[in-house]
């Protein structure tokens, strides 16, 4: 469990390193994040994970499952913030994609 929110943690300090440096890039970013149609995170449910979500895109992250964001895409629905799967969550969503194709 802890190598697993340690590894966790490393791929959200990865990918958050080049994070805008100020506000107005940072609101900038956002802006042009809330024009892609669908963002998911695979996040754990522990504390750290959590945290480093809430710093980086603002409000406790929200859990989807394969089956949601199927639905969404199918539909057009478009998320103003990213939501969170589990890992076997994203592993069935590849599984469900592939097989949709």
């Amino acid at each position: 469990m802890i190598k697993t929110a340690l590894i966790a943690c490393a791929a959200l300090f990865v990918a958050t390193a080049a994070a805008p440096a100020s506000a107005s890039e940072a609101a900038r970013a956002r802006a042009s994040d809330s024009n892609a149609r669908i963002v998911v995170s695979v996040c754990e449910r522990d504390a750290l994970t959590q945290a480093a979500f809430r710093r980086n895109h603002g409000p406790n992250p929200t859990f989807v499952t394969a089956e949601q964001v199927l639905s969404a895409q199918a539909s057009g629905e478009r998320w103003s913030a990213p939501r969170c799967m589990s890992a076997g969550e994203h592993r069935r969503l590849a599984q469900l994609a592939r097989a949709q194709s």
